[in-house]
């Protein structure tokens, strides 16, 4: 069967764009979010501990500090745990002007914020209406009246130290670095004690580095007392963090294959270069010809030097590879002549794949490769934190320094989840449940939005019998990690997001083994074959989540190699869309956490780069504004209805997929991506019908909704930039709706925002969108493709159409 380039919908497609109003039947938020507590006084004890402690607390504080330092300003924080969420765009001014307090961030999705103390009389007068809450529940002075707002408040502590470093103090080493807080409404505040604190660390000779773009310090080997001493005394320290970085955790293999040197034919065609941010590419190994010649890019060592990993085999090196050779070459052994998808260049950011890394370095020597190569739009990061995060933890400022890079610079980077090593040592054999254990969350930066995460599946790419744990080559490893976030511990049942969550997808990493049906252990034929840095040596078995990701950068070179004018998003949706959970089902005691283990699922290689003639993939590349709706038809072949398929049902299958990229906003998990983006599809309606409630006109297919909820304005749920939904279309859907369904596309921008959006933000928002209908009849006509070119507005996105193998 021949393959059959994507289709591109022209911007003809577009049928409408109108104003979006929500008309449709979701409960009011009143109806949801019941914040008042019933046990007033359960609430009321809390309270009392917490006045108590507050007072005694910031007692403590203010003895701690150092006069002597002459610090401009002294400001107290105070944070508070909501009985629901808290309404900026309501309550941000009231808090300020009757409170003296000025929100400076916001966790756990709306339910936690952080507020400065501005105005300590103002603040008085809180604190007393919360006595008063207090003498009335609990000492029973009936006669006393407290203001309604006391109510919505479950708990609040002073901000202290030990809530602000992220580490032991006695276990620092390294790199530290200090996020500061904003403060839009107190701005010269802030001026002012970060100008004292440079001349501190000056003459504390400290070495420092001030990142003003993503508005933190970093710090090299402060002493215990140093830190201390700053965060005591200088009052806009958010946090400090402190950790390490790492690669994937090398098993104990003693097997080499000593094989002759791959024949690369294509190493001077005009191929994608993927950027690979590691060890370093050794320039003697076999990918040698396909490295290019450029060593600018290294924070430490030779970038064309590969050291790292046991008996020096590298670990940029075999990453190196699996992107630019890909899967089918690997699973070959390289046999014969082999193709490169992609090119590589060294992006050298440690020598061995441990220990401190300046974020502020990477990332600006990522600016610096995409200045002098603004074609890249591929990059592997397969090093993260050596520590997991906590369940909805907020996004780190390293995470929010890549989303940013990722937006503005049009690229895609393709992390890993990082390998939880524990997993050989917790379990004696394959269970999903261990996924319930914190411990087994990803590493930052896999949270990042904008980019890509990769899980490993148990699939070691070898021609032979599967030896791993897993129960089947499909299924996630248990050294793969999974998404942090759990949104059933923040909001009811109705507002949880089905879209947001992490890895993106999983892809073969190998998995581990079952000795002697009494432990578990890593072992060389549940492995991958992977390329040496050493010249001397070939291939060498390695395990984790560092393969696993190049594997899925390779997909996407081969995508931008077919199609070069492809937006890295679309790429990311093409990938996504190709992508399947229906040969890794969960028990129904880990069902769901199937989407945080295995993401979308395990990627179909060839469905991600190819259509055929009877499963073609339409792609969508528009833009839209601030509550804007708009609608294109899709049109169907009337063979489907006009001809006998051998059934009525289920005829074709319709899987859609949206990405967007978004610049991120500090300080508010919940705001962190403020572009709500949603579509779905439809029945064969006017946009205008669209948006009406069900009760006026039912426009919605059977089974479909909206991709995503974006009801709830003032109280938002997080909203997610990466949404797939499937379709069945039974014979008599087409019958009804004319051969024609809609596909509708809206944008709403949150106004839930510290200090408002920022002026200069972005109006106009692009996305991509990724639609394949297959045909799923027993017999295929061989119809579908060329129909569908016929009557929708479609660009085949080249003329040339390439009879290539298939590649699974």
């Amino acid at each position: 069967m021949p393959n059959k380039k994507h289709l591109r919908l022209s911007e003809q497609q577009l049928e409408k764009i109108i104003p979006m109003k929500f008309k449709y039947g979701f409960p009011t938020e009143n109806e949801e979010d019941k914040e008042e507590p019933k046990n007033y006084y359960r609430v009321a004890q809390t309270l009392k501990i917490d006045r108590e402690r507050f007072f005694a607390n910031i007692a403590i504080k203010n003895d701690r500090r150092s006069k002597t330092l002459n610090v401009p300003h002294y400001i107290d924080h105070v944070v508070f745990t909501f009985q629901g969420q808290f309404i900026i765009s309501k309550f941000f001014e009231i808090y300020y002007n009757n409170f003296g307090l000025e929100a400076v961030a916001f966790y756990d999705f709306g339910k936690k914020g952080l507020f400065a103390i501005i105005d300590h009389k103002k603040f008085q007068v809180f604190l007393n209406e919360v006595h008063k809450f207090i003498q009335k529940e609990l000492e029973h002075k009936t006669d006393l009246e407290y203001e309604n707002y006391v109510l919505y408040i479950a708990s609040f502590k002073l901000l202290q130290i030990r809530e602000i470093v992220k580490f032991r103090l006695d276990q620092m080493q390294g790199l530290v670095y200090l996020s500061l807080m904003n403060l839009p409404l107190n701005d010269r505040l802030k001026t002012d004690i970060l100008k004292r604190l440079f001349t501190y660390l000056k003459d504390k000779s400290l070495d420092f580095k001030f990142d003003e773009p993503n508005d933190r310090l970093e710090l090299n080997n402060p002493t215990p007392e140093i830190l201390q001493e700053i965060i005591e005394n200088f009052d806009i320290i958010e946090s400090a963090t402190n950790s390490a970085f790492t690669t994937v955790r090398p098993g104990e293999f003693n097997t080499v294959t000593r094989a002759q040197g791959i024949n690369i034919v294509n190493a001077e065609e005009d191929l994608p270069i993927i950027g690979i941010i590691d060890t370093g590419v050794s320039s003697t190994s076999a990918i040698a010809p396909l490295l290019i010649n450029d060593k600018s890019f290294a924070l430490n060592g030779d970038p064309f030097i590969d050291v790292a990993n046991r008996n020096a085999h590298g670990h940029g090196t075999p990453v190196a590879g699996l992107a630019a050779l890909g899967k089918l070459n690997h699973l070959n052994n390289f046999e014969g002549d082999v193709m490169a998808d992609a090119k590589v260049l060294s992006i050298k950011i440690s020598d061995y794949g441990s220990g401190y890394i300046s974020e502020i370095d990477l990332v600006k020597m990522l600016y610096d490769v995409k200045a002098k190569y603004p074609e890249i739009k591929i990059f592997t990061l397969t090093t993260c934190y050596n520590r997991y995060k906590a369940t909805n933890e907020d996004f780190s400022d390293y995470t929010y320094a890549l989303d940013k890079f990722a937006f503005e610079t049009n690229s895609l980077i393709f992390i890993c989840t990082a390998n939880n090593d524990d997993a050989i040592d917790d379990n004696s054999s394959y269970d999903l449940k261990y996924f319930h254990s914190e411990k087994t969350n990803i590493c930052t930066p896999a949270d990042s939005m904008n980019n890509f995460t990769v899980g490993a599946a148990a699939d070691n790419v070898a021609n032979s019998p599967f030896y791993g744990i897993a129960d089947g080559r499909e299924f996630p490893t248990l050294f793969s990690r999974k998404g942090h976030v759990d949104l059933s511990l923040i909001f009811s049942r109705n507002k949880i997001n089905k879209n947001y969550f992490k890895p993106d997808v999983i892809e073969s990493g190998g998995d581990l083994v079952d000795s002697n049906n009494s432990y578990l252990d890593w072992a060389s034929e549940a492995s991958i074959n992977v390329i040496s840095a050493r010249a001397n040596m070939g291939l060498f078995e390695e395990t984790g989540t560092s393969f696993s990701t190049p594997l899925v950068a390779n997909i996407a070179a081969k995508i931008q190699k077919q199609y070069p004018e492809l937006h890295p998003q679309t790429i990311k949706a093409l990938i996504i869309n190709s992508a399947s959970l229906n040969k890794i089902p969960f028990e129904a005691l880990v069902s769901k956490l199937r989407n945080r283990v295995a993401g979308h699922g395990y990627i179909d290689n060839f469905k991600s780069v190819f259509s055929n003639e009877n499963s073609a993939t339409l792609i969508l590349e528009d833009s839209i504004s601030d509550d804007d709706l708009k609608v294109y038809p899709i049109n169907f072949p009337q063979y489907l209805t006009q001809t006998d398929l051998g059934k009525q049902r289920g005829i074709v299958k319709v899987t859609a997929t949206l990405c967007f990229s978004f610049l991120p906003l500090k300080n508010n998990q919940l705001s962190y991506n403020p572009l709500h983006i949603a579509f779905s599809i439809f029945k064969n309606h006017e946009a205008e019908d669209i948006i009406k409630s069900d009760k006026q006109i039912n426009s919605k297919i059977k089974g479909l909704t909206w991709s995503q909820n974006g009801r709830y304005k003032s109280k938002p749920i997080p909203y997610s930039n990466t949404q797939k939904l499937e379709l069945n279309v039974n014979v008599s859907d087409l019958v009804n709706e004319r051969n024609t369904f809609k596909l509708a596309v809206h944008c709403i921008v949150t106004d839930q925002i510290i200090g408002g959006l920022p002026e200069n933000y972005p109006k106009n928002f692009p996305f991509s969108l990724v639609i394949n209908i297959e045909e799923t009849t027993k017999n295929n006509t061989g119809k579908l493709y060329d129909e569908l070119k016929l009557i929708n507005n479609i660009e085949v996105i080249t003329n040339l159409e390439i009879d290539l193998e298939a590649e699974n």
